[in-house]
């Protein structure tokens, strides 16, 4: 049985609210409390699919995860949730919009994959992440998603960083922008947030300082309650323009990279040992902004190092942040002394890796994928740091060189640093105008005080999440859309492609899972009424029918998914097939996504009853099969025996194979963009027709492509009264084909009204 929720640590109670609940969570707490820690424990055991991003390349590195950019494909540069009248806009500035992200977004089928199936984004360093950003990542979610209702078009976010560390960058232009939305550039001020807040849960014990008048000193720092009596005790370890001796180890804390280097330089330069260069090994993919560790490192003898890494063997012989002196070079392997220890260590490459998310083929499951990787020493010169790159490490002797220049909060960065106020020397004076903290994190602070409290909200919240599991796992409506829009992809006339001559089996297929929603949504009915928080024996009877629905509904899922199997291998036989292929590889998937969310949701109903928590471990180990691992590898082999790789989207999203490179000719203009530009100069289509010497009908599939795309609005092109006519037609027919369409209104509907009718209902979501 589990530990009584009543009982728990904050890291307990923070993963009880992942495993349980779909709240977004704050994870917060001072530096030295175990955030990281936390973070690789909880990878290893939530049952949830999870990708972490983080805001920097190096942080994303030291996270094991990658860039928030990369993952949603966001441009760098403000973004704005709305459009701002032009008035407003300086002719040099530049922004994004939500429309000019979509414009631009050409997501890859295996990335698209990762964003759909995701139920659990981390972002680490929180601190670091701005408002707008954010916001940015919520419109991305949400239109991939096709979920506008939810934030984050229903993902559950986990946001872990310490607030008074180092704060988002914005520039004052960019801020003249953002500041009509947003009240600060802090993430919890990002508009998604506003209606959805995320829980506030703070680790509170300090492994790295033991000494109570420094941990003290560092809480006042961070809750702007500075004494007078902080304000002496600092200036007491004060000692103006400081030499130390080069043997003394200490590392000089300082605010900007040039001053570091220069330091660090000009003590290697004093040592009279010879030099010795020791060369990163980089192999594929590793963006240089992201590198670990220096690209070229040159050491002497005699020279003060710190370690970058922790100790990879667990033995504990150095951490990040530790320092040493290099006793001992060749060229290809170092000595050092640890400080504390009298007997020299042998150092030994380390490899960092730079990963990339993919999904699994046979279990859809998102993996980590090497994408390439850094090995050199896990060691920098230490005779100065700046206290940006400091962040996460621990020192035993530090110089703090910072003065009164520094941004809120800064200070309490570089002093927290340290294990005890005995290794620390102050070597400017710090005034209370340099301690005070940003007045945006004091009050985001105070939210940890005045929300419900914790147990009582994972108690309610849990049995929210557990009843949504349920219902969206036996709820078949997305399944159902998608197919029903495949069966629309095909047309009547078998003579346009081979795929036409298998419109039977697809409309048979529909009809099959029709037929099977039917009984899926009567079962929903039986899950509302069952599920009757804290009463026993309704839920042990929901269990029951749960048991006995999953061994009614998914030998029948897998008989659909066995039918596109075999359908894929009589494709391979035919000629240019590929992007068929494509399709029904990703309609497989999709079927096995509903199998799967059934076997799942049934074990979380189990766990819960008997009191137990779902396990990584026991959700993969749901969807080990040997038989759908051989369809999966057998559907990816073409009769040439080469894999079958479909990673290419059309701009709809839809799967398509991978073509061979063409010799690229000279690029042209794209012909819609034409149609687009006319229309907005204000030109009839009529006129557009024209001028452009093609027909309205074509004039008007132009222009259905950006309805689609929701550049242009369908009430633009035909009436009001047409418009809610079509729309209510293709609900009423549950069809998008023109002809059933035409055929339902009659002839004064002509076919280009109706494709701009069908290209705003797409648009909509549906």
């Amino acid at each position: 049985m589990l530990q009584p929720i009543e009982e728990l640590e904050p890291a307990h109670l923070a993963a009880k609210f992942i495993n349980l609940t779909s709240r977004h969570i704050f994870l917060t707490g001072k530096a030295g409390t175990g955030k990281t820690t936390f973070l690789r424990n909880l990878i290893s055991l939530t049952h949830k699919k999870a990708v972490i991003v983080a805001p920097t390349g190096i942080a994303a590195i030291n996270a094991a995860g990658v860039t928030i950019h990369s993952l949603f494909q966001l441009p760098f540069g403000t973004f704005l949730p709305k459009v701002v009248p032009t008035t407003t806009v300086t002719e040099y500035q530049h922004y994004h919009t939500p429309k000019s992200i979509v414009k631009h977004l050409n997501m890859n089928a295996t990335k698209r994959r990762i964003l759909l199936d995701l139920e659990l984004l981390i972002i680490d360093e929180v601190s670091m992440l701005r408002a707008d950003l954010l916001d940015a990542i919520d419109m991305v979610l949400r239109y991939i998603r096709k979920n506008n209702s939810a934030s984050f078009g229903g993902v559950q976010v986990l946001f872990i960083g310490d607030l008074h560390q180092l704060p988002p960058v914005v520039k004052n232009n960019e801020w003249g922008l953002l500041s009509a939305f947003y009240k600060s550039a802090f993430f919890f001020d990002a508009l998604v947030l506003e209606k959805n807040p995320p829980v506030y849960i703070e680790l509170e014990k300090i492994y790295r300082q033991a000494d109570e008048t420094f941990i003290h000193l560092l809480n006042n720092l961070r809750n702007n309650q500075v004494t007078e009596q902080d304000i002496a005790l600092l200036k007491t370890y004060y000692k103006e323009n400081y030499q130390p001796v080069l043997t003394d180890n200490y590392i000089t804390l300082t605010t900007h990279n040039s001053k570091a280097d220069t330091l660090n330089k000009n003590s290697l330069t004093k040592l009279d040992s010879k030099s010795f260069l020791y060369h990163a090994t980089i192999e594929k993919e590793f963006s240089e902004s992201a590198y670990p560790a220096e690209k070229t490192l040159e050491l002497k003898i005699g020279a003060q190092v710190m370690f970058i890494k922790n100790d990879p063997t667990g033995e504990q012989r150095f951490f990040n942040g530790k320092i040493a002196v290099v006793t001992k070079l060749s060229n290809d392997s170092i000595e050092v002394q640890v400080d504390g220890s009298k007997q020299n260590l042998v150092v030994e490459k380390y490899t960092w890796k730079n990963i990339k998310y993919n999904t699994n083929k046979t279990t859809n499951e998102i993996e980590e994928e090497i994408a390439g990787t850094f090995t050199q020493f896990p060691l920098k010169l230490a005779w100065a740091i700046t206290v940006h790159k400091s962040q996460g490490l621990t020192f035993d002797k530090a110089i703090i060189d910072i003065g009164d220049a520094f941004a809120p909060g800064q200070i309490y960065v570089a002093l927290s640093r340290l294990r005890s106020m005995d290794g620390l020397v102050l070597t400017s004076l710090i005034s209370g105008k340099g301690i005070r903290q940003d007045q945006n994190v004091t009050f985001f602070a105070r939210t940890k005080e005045q929300q419900e409290d914790l147990i009582v909200q994972i108690k309610k919240e849990s049995d929210a999440f557990l009843r949504h599991s349920l219902l969206q796992s036996f709820n078949f409506t997305v399944l159902d859309n998608y197919v029903f829009e495949h069966v629309f992809s095909y047309t009547k006339d078998e003579k346009r492609s081979t795929k036409q001559t298998h419109l039977a089996w697809a409309v048979k297929l529909q009809q099959d899972l029709m037929a099977l929603k039917v009984n899926a949504d009567k079962f929903l009915k039986q899950i509302e009424r069952l599920f009757i928080i804290g009463n026993a024996e309704s839920l042990n009877l929901l269990l029951e029918r749960t048991e006995a629905a999953v061994n009614y509904f998914n030998p029948q899922l897998a008989q659909m998914s066995d039918s596109i199997f075999e359908l894929i291998e009589v494709v391979k036989t035919e000629k240019q097939t590929k992007e068929y292929l494509a399709e029904l590889l990703a309609m497989e998937a999709m079927f096995y996504e509903q199998f799967k969310r059934i076997l799942k949701a049934k074990s979380m109903l189990a766990a819960a009853n008997k009191g137990v928590e779902l396990t990584k471990e026991e959700v993969l180990a749901l969807y080990t099969s040997a038989k759908r691992e051989e369809q999966v590898k057998t559907a990816y082999t073409l009769p040439n025996k080469k894999e079958f790789n479909p990673t290419e989207e059309d701009e709809y999203g839809k799967p398509r194979a991978i073509r061979k490179p063409k010799t690229p000719a000279a690029p042209k203009e794209d012909t819609k963009e034409i149609t687009l530009a006319l229309f907005k100069e204000g030109k009839t289509l009529a006129e557009i027709a024209t001028e452009r010497k093609m027909t309205q009908s074509t004039i008007e599939g132009h222009l259905a492509h950006f309805v689609a795309k929701q550049e242009v609005k369908a009430n633009e092109l035909i009436s009001e009264k047409k418009l809610t006519e079509i729309m209510g037609a293709i609900v009423k027919l549950k069809s998008i084909r023109m002809n059933d369409i035409r055929e339902h209104l009659g002839k004064s509907y002509a076919f280009g009204e109706i494709k701009i009718a069908i290209a705003a209902y797409l648009a909509e979501g549906n």
